[in-house]
């Protein structure tokens, strides 16, 4: 039997958001208000709705510590519950194209693989791009709901998943040189190639997901990895925005993965001749690196 819980009333509520102790707090109850103060008939929201009472009085008593840990229940009820098919607080599925993209350019010279990454994040939306030097290429875009896991860090997030979906792509093979702009994934990724996999973006969600480990734990052991794993992964800073033929296409083949959530347009025919175009020039000039 579901007990329920009364909604709150609007002033409630918004006393309740200026007590706040820290604006990432109340960001993340102010994305439940619908949950507080509308779904009444909704069982799911019922019992998060009973963890944001609890919240608030932890506020009240000073204990920001178990405010937070009752928010991120609440957000997990929220997220993952069953709701009522009418419930004002449903999260809104993803507007996004979530399945990647992929092509390869033919005719291209051989050689060591060098590649790049990148992450496009506008209002919400982001988009991640990756191309290698043979002539492989892929993106992937989607739009970022309230109760998404990547927590406030987003920008370093999708950089980091950047490079998780080009490894998903070029598998464990031959050394590969990976090019990335973001000095702050950069420092990640390195940590994690020491064997620092516990470092973690501030916020970002470890809970397990239905498909399992978050992406980033996954990735993090992938580029731990010794034996079995990939040995040679070298990774080098590039400067973004300074004309490198690998990191310009790239940032926009991510540009592009973000424009295709909301957009209709031929992405893949521009994706192709883009990465066509950078590769064959980077190419003619004989690099091989940053």
């Amino acid at each position: 039997m579901t007990m329920y819980v009364l909604t709150m009333s609007l002033r409630e509520f918004d006393g309740a958001q200026r007590a706040m102790p820290s604006d990432g707090l109340a960001a993340r109850t102010q994305r439940l208000r619908a949950c507080a103060t509308r779904a009444a008939m909704c069982a799911c929201c019922g019992v998060a709705r009973r963890l944001l009472w609890l919240c608030f009085a932890a506020v009240r008593h000073g204990d920001t510590e178990i405010a937070e840990m009752l928010v991120t229940e609440a957000e997990h009820y929220i997220g993952t519950g069953q709701h009522h098919p009418d419930c004002p607080q449903t999260p809104p599925r993803p507007r996004g194209v979530r399945f990647p993209a992929e092509g390869q350019v033919s005719g291209l010279p051989g050689g060591d693989l060098v590649a790049a990454t990148d992450a496009s994040w506008k209002r919400g939306t982001c988009g991640l791009g990756y191309v290698v030097s043979d002539g492989r290429w892929g993106m992937r875009g989607w739009t970022f709901g309230p109760q998404d896991p990547t927590g406030p860090r987003r920008v370093l997030v999708s950089e980091l998943r950047a490079v998780g979906l080009l490894l998903d792509r070029v598998g464990d093979g031959p050394d590969l040189t990976l090019l990335v702009d973001s000095l702050s994934a950069l420092r990640y990724l390195r940590a994690w190639q020491r064997g620092d996999t516990a470092l973690m973006p501030d916020g970002y969600d470890l809970r397990p997901r239905r498909t399992g480990p978050p992406s980033l734990v996954r990735l993090a052991e992938r580029i731990a990895e010794r034996g079995t794993g990939r040995r040679g992964l070298r990774l080098e800073h590039v400067k973004g925005h300074s004309g490198h033929p690998l990191n310009e296409t790239a940032d926009s083949l991510a540009s592009i993965a973000r424009r295709r959530v909301t957009e209709t347009f031929d992405h893949h025919s521009r994706a192709e001749g883009l990465v066509e175009a950078f590769l064959r020039a980077w190419h003619d000039r004989g690099e091989i690196a940053a």
